[in-house]
């Protein structure tokens, strides 16, 4: 996992502004089962490609989702995006606010380890 300030920097009013927002929430919990393309997206989550695309963007910029290249049968390839939110939390205590975010890691031998630990 990936805490919060190992990653590109980005701010809780951006990730809570994220968040705030249904569609949004809804394309983290899609590809979080598996990466999808912007089309899948929009007929899964009933909104415009360019919707899509326009938080799609969004969470690119705040690193919460990342692009992958799948390929296909035709011989072409297709851009689809994968949820690299793990956890996101916010803790008051003693006075003060505190968060942290945790991403799953786009490192090659990372995702070797979690494949071979789920056989």
């Amino acid at each position: 996992m990936i805490r919060e300030g190992e990653m590109a920097d980005v701010d809780l009013a951006t990730v809570v502004a994220l968040l705030d927002d249904e569609h949004v929430r809804s394309i983290l919990v899609a590809t979080s089962e598996t990466p999808r393309s912007a089309t899948e997206l929009a007929a899964r989550c009933e909104l415009s490609t360019s919707s899509i695309y326009r938080r799609l963007d969004r969470l690119t910029e705040a690193d919460l989702v990342g692009e992958r290249t799948r390929p296909r049968s035709d011989g072409h390839h297709e851009t689809v995006y994968a949820s690299r939110l793990d956890r996101f939390e916010v803790t008051i205590r003693d006075g003060e606010l505190s968060w942290e975010i945790e991403r799953e890691s786009d490192d090659v031998a990372d995702q070797l380890t979690r494949l071979w630990g789920k056989l």
